[in-house]
């Protein structure tokens, strides 16, 4: 991969990157794939109630950039502790649920909603 010269020497162009994303196994792409769709939930969730990042945190009792990485789909690797602490923060509720059959044809076993 070519390195970008300057202050963003650390950074490689995506231009190099995109070919090696399709080596990525299924099974961790999937989880990727799970995590940025939670990430993205939490995010759309907290904006919804109109709360920072900042905000959030000191409802749920940790930091910004715990908030961060959950947005990112990483971090804590969204334990049910920390969902059930956002839920609180968020006054919602968690749900989860293991039907015999899905409510709607499904892929795998994990639905966001």
């Amino acid at each position: 991969m070519t390195n970008v010269a300057g202050p963003a020497a650390d950074h490689v162009r995506w231009s190099d990157t995109q070919p090696t994303r399709d080596a990525v196994p299924t099974g961790a792409r999937r989880d990727i794939e799970y995590g940025l769709a939670l990430g993205q939930l939490i995010y759309d969730l907290r904006t919804a109630a109109g709360f920072s990042q900042r905000e959030l945190a000191v409802r749920m009792k940790t930091t910004q950039s715990v908030i961060s990485r959950l947005e990112e789909g990483g971090g804590a690797r969204n334990r049910i502790d920390t969902l059930a602490r956002l839920a609180t923060a968020l006054n919602r509720h968690l749900v989860l649920s293991f039907p015999q059959e899905p409510p709607s044809p499904a892929e795998d076993s994990v639905q966001f909603a």
